[in-house]
């Protein structure tokens, strides 16, 4: 019971985490058309909060080892939740910058401590399954939050919209302060040099991190853009498309708990799980934005998206949870530091085709961000076998 307990606030925290951070998406329109700002530049939202969310992230990784998991995510989780709630009560679009941008250097302190907290309580034996639920956070916040987030934007206003997932956070907040496991700090007396010689020293490090920024830049332009692009090409509302992206979703979900299974089942390709996916997911990130077959197509083919690019990220995360032991704190900072790094780019790449270019820029560039992440992390299959061998 308070293992299932566990995997749900964990599920829980990184639906709020990500719910928080693409909250935007649906909202895009409404916020250029009342602060008056084009709407590449509105996306930039997104990527004001990505910013100090990634930098921050690998020291309190670090800090995490050192002071435990639970009291990071709390912090994280109230923190964003502050910020949030003030972000509806913004005047200008400087001051939501403000607000989003507070809400990110909160948000650092979060989703690093729950892939530590995963690794520290599930045996490699069950870690792939835990971290789909982990996972499952990312494709619940576009079934539900993010949907949830367009309806109440369409039926009251952008302002109650950042206003309700604020309150949310608050609540999951003390629900993790007196239900999450609390286990004792890894490694407290390391000092900062010891802890990155050893990490920066994992093999191929560079190619795991490259990998995931890559991965995570095409899933987050389309998950930012994909709302705009459905009401821009067939007329829906903010309201209209909340069902649209609920069904896009549902591959999502399917993705991960597919993912998740696989990982557990084959852990000595976890990396070539992630080579197939990303493969299929590039092409088909470039049908989905390069035409425009009518509603039902699009959102089939946003479906098969998500599932595809969902299937490669419990196995890749269990992977990136167990190169450093010791350390694991610190390391997954890094890779959260990917995590958000690949949100700014994907914002900001996907926000220059569509201001410079058009959708179509947008495929090529999905593509082009599926194909380098396999390439990166094809090198992993290798040496994964090397190691089991």
């Amino acid at each position: 019971m308070r293992s299932t307990v566990t995997l749900l606030l964990i599920c829980a925290s990184i639906l709020g985490f990500v719910t928080a951070l693409t909250m935007v998406a649906p909202l895009l329109l409404d916020l250029s058309r009342e602060l008056d700002v084009p709407l590449a530049q509105a996306g930039l939202l997104a990527a004001v909060m990505s910013l100090p969310w990634a930098l921050g992230a690998p020291f309190t990784g670090l800090l995490s080892d050192r002071l435990g998991r639970r009291p990071l995510i709390v912090l994280a989780l109230a923190g964003v939740g502050a910020s949030t709630i003030a972000a509806g009560f913004a005047t200008s679009f400087a001051m939501l910058l403000v607000a989003r941008f507070a809400a990110g250097m909160f948000g650092a302190f979060g989703p690093a401590s729950v892939m530590a907290a995963v690794g520290d309580l599930f045996p490699p034996s069950r870690r792939g399954m835990a971290m789909g639920w982990l996972n499952a956070g990312f494709g619940l916040a576009a079934v539900a939050g993010v949907p949830a987030v367009g309806l109440i934007g369409g039926l009251w206003g952008w302002r109650w919209a950042f206003g309700v997932i604020g309150v949310v956070l608050l609540l999951l907040a003390a629900l993790v302060r007196f239900a999450f496991p609390s286990p004792a700090p890894t490694r407290g007396g390391s000092s900062l040099r010891q802890t990155y010689t050893e990490v920066l020293g994992v093999p191929l490090l560079g190619n795991v991190l490259t990998a995931n920024l890559l991965e995570r830049a095409i899933f987050n332009a389309t998950l930012l853009f994909l709302p705009s692009f459905l009401m821009l090409n067939y007329g829906l509302s903010t309201a209209d498309v909340a069902p649209a992206l609920a069904l896009v979703a549902i591959g999502t979900l399917v993705g991960n708990s597919f993912g998740g299974w696989l990982g557990d089942r084959f852990r000595g390709p976890r990396a070539m799980i992630f080579v197939c996916a990303q493969l299929v997911a590039g092409g088909f990130g470039l049908v989905l934005f390069g035409v425009a077959p009518g509603l039902v197509f699009s959102v089939v083919l946003g479906a098969l998206f998500g599932m595809s690019n969902a299937s490669s990220r419990p196995s890749f995360l269990a992977l990136g949870s167990e190169l450093s032991p010791r350390y694991r704190g610190a390391l997954l900072g890094l890779l959260s530091l990917t995590n958000q790094g690949g949100t700014v780019l994907g914002a900001s790449l996907g926000g220059l085709a569509i201001g410079f270019g058009s959708y179509g820029t947008l495929a090529l560039l999905t593509m082009c961000g599926g194909l380098g992440a396999a390439s990166l992390a094809l090198p992993l299959t290798r040496v994964k076998v090397a190691r089991e061998a």
